[in-house]
Parts: structure tokens; sequence; C-alpha cells
């Protein structure tokens, strides 16, 4: 048994293992919504057009999400060891997590409770629930990354303490190397995030391309802009869970240039100590290109432009 095990350990150590079964499950899910979809039809022209073209997308979207959720839990797994918590902490965050995205659910379903369009597959509706779980359980280790640096940045301004004179250099070392830590969480999760939100709009986008294109429903009744507010909603959502850990982070880290490259007492910056806070908050992320910054850029609008993609294809209408 332990060198079948192990054996099957080496195996499953090849990326070409994985591939494989990552493209035998997505084609086991996107035969099994085309049968779904012939099985529960209403409309034959539409799930022999327009529903296989969004069952390719669910598919595709399907297995980033399951992609993503292996890439996050390794992510957790990783932090640093002092950055882990207790199970009441994880119980808590899990719990506050799954209300979330209740919350957001009934928000959202509450926003489109009055479209006019309907999908003609008997339990549709099943089926948006199941991919939107998967969704949401591709994105929890991400979220709960984010508190983790949260909780780390919390943690590490409450043990400082205002001192006279130099820093001492090892400290130092290991708060930039924190704060470091908590950049990389911020731009890893805000991909992560972004693109799992982004595979969401164009899922809805599809969709509509699908039904509108099939003559299922007419395009004044599934109008553009439900899309563009997915697209926005998700947006808002994502600023949300992120806005706290970035402006948290930034604060520590210029805290942390002050500690290390004090001002004098005049306020006035001499050459040599500018370049050097400048060289600083630049290798801690925090200097003016952070607004620039294409990672930052596209995980705050990466939602609402994917959006706004999908709603400017022809439709066919």
């Amino acid at each position: 048994m332990v060198a079948i095990r192990d054996d099957v350990g080496r195996w499953w150590a090849s990326p070409a293992a994985r591939a494989m079964v990552f493209v035998l499950l997505a084609a086991l899910v996107f035969h099994g919504l085309l049968l779904f979809g012939r099985l529960n039809s209403r409309d034959d022209a539409f799930v022999d057009h327009g529903f296989r073209s969004w069952a390719a997308m669910a598919t595709f979207s399907f297995a980033v999400w399951i992609a993503l959720l292996g890439r996050g839990i390794a992510a957790v797994r990783a932090l640093p060891a002092s950055w882990r918590r207790g199970r009441r902490w994880w119980l808590a965050s899990l719990a506050s997590y799954a209300v979330l995205m209740l919350a957001a659910s009934a928000m959202l379903g509450g926003v489109t409770q009055g479209n006019s369009f309907d999908v003609p597959i008997r339990h549709f509706a099943t089926v948006i629930g199941l991919l939107t779980a998967v969704g949401a359980a591709a994105a929890a280790p991400w979220v709960v990354s984010v508190w983790l640096a949260q909780e780390r940045v919390r943690e590490a301004a409450e043990r400082e303490t205002p001192s006279d004179g130099a820093a001492d250099p090892a400290v130092i070392a290991a708060a930039v190397a924190d704060v470091m830590a908590v950049w990389r969480v911020i731009e890893r999760s805000g991909l992560a995030l972004s693109l799992i939100v982004s595979t969401s709009a164009f899922n809805t986008g599809a969709l509509r391309l699908g039904l509108i294109g099939s003559g299922a429903v007419e395009p004044a009744d599934f109008p553009p802009v439900f899309v563009l507010g997915y697209g926005a909603f998700f947006t808002a959502v994502l600023v949300a869970v992120q806005l706290p850990l970035v402006l948290a982070w930034r604060a520590r880290a210029f805290t942390l240039v002050e500690r290390a490259l004090p001002a004098p007492d005049s306020g006035l910056l001499g050459e040599d100590l500018f370049a050097a806070r400048s060289r600083m908050e630049a290798q801690l992320h925090v200097d003016a290109r952070f607004l620039r910054n294409p990672i930052a850029v596209l995980s705050v609008a990466s939602p609402f432009a994917t959006a706004l993609v999908t709603v400017l294809v022809p439709n066919g209408a």
C-alpha cells in the first residue's frame, strides 16, 4: 500500500498528470452542462447554439476557479508561521465570509429581481447556484489571506513603540520583510479575486449573448446595463474587501520609512536623505507609482472592464 501511495504521489506531482486530470474534469463539466440543457430544454434552438457557447464559458470559469482554489489554499499554507491564528479565529473568519457571500447574493438578487428575461431551461437557477458556490469557494482562501494580512499589520502597529535615536537595523530589516509579505498578499489576492469576478462577469455576458443571439429573449428584456451593473457590483465588493488592508499597509509602510530614515528636527530633507527615503518607498511599493501600478488597476477595474467588453460584442440581434 505504501508503494502504491508513493507511486500515485509521484504521478500526481507531474504537471502533465495534473493537466490531464484537469482536462478530463473540464470535459465532464462541459458535457454534463450540455446534457442537463437537453434534458431540461424549453427551447431547442437556444440549447443547440447559445447555451453551448455559455456552457463553454462556464466550463472555462469553473476550471479557473478550481485552479485558483488550489493556489489559494497553498498560498495560505505558505504564509509565515507568525501569521498563524487559532481555531476560534478561523471559525469566526469562515462564518464572516459566509455571511459576506450571503449578503452579496441577497443584494445582487434584490437588484436583479425585476428582470424580464427567462432562460428557457428548467432548473437553470440550480446550475447558477452551483457555479456561484464554486466561485465563492475559490475566493475564500484569498479573502482569508487578506484578513490574515490585516491582522498582521494591526498587531505590528500595536507592538511598535516610539523610540529616540537610530532604529535597530535588524528590527527594520524584519519589519521591511513583513511589509513586503503583506504587499505580496495584496498583489496576489487582488489578481486572483479580480480573475474570479471577471470570469463571473464573462459568464453573465455570454448568457446574454446566447439568449439574444438565439432569439430566446429580446434585447430590451436583457439590457446591457444588467451586465454592467453586475461588473460594477463586484468591483465594489472587491474594493470593500481589499481597501482596509491597503490603507493599513500603506500607513504601516510610511511609518516604517519614518523610523528607518527620520526627518531632521528642521523638517527639511537633505538631498541624500530625500533620495534614500524615495528608494525605500519604491522598495515598499508605496511611492506615487502605486496609483499607476498595473496590478492595482487590474485588480479594481477588471470586473467592470470585463462586463463592458461583453456588452460591446455584437449579439446578432
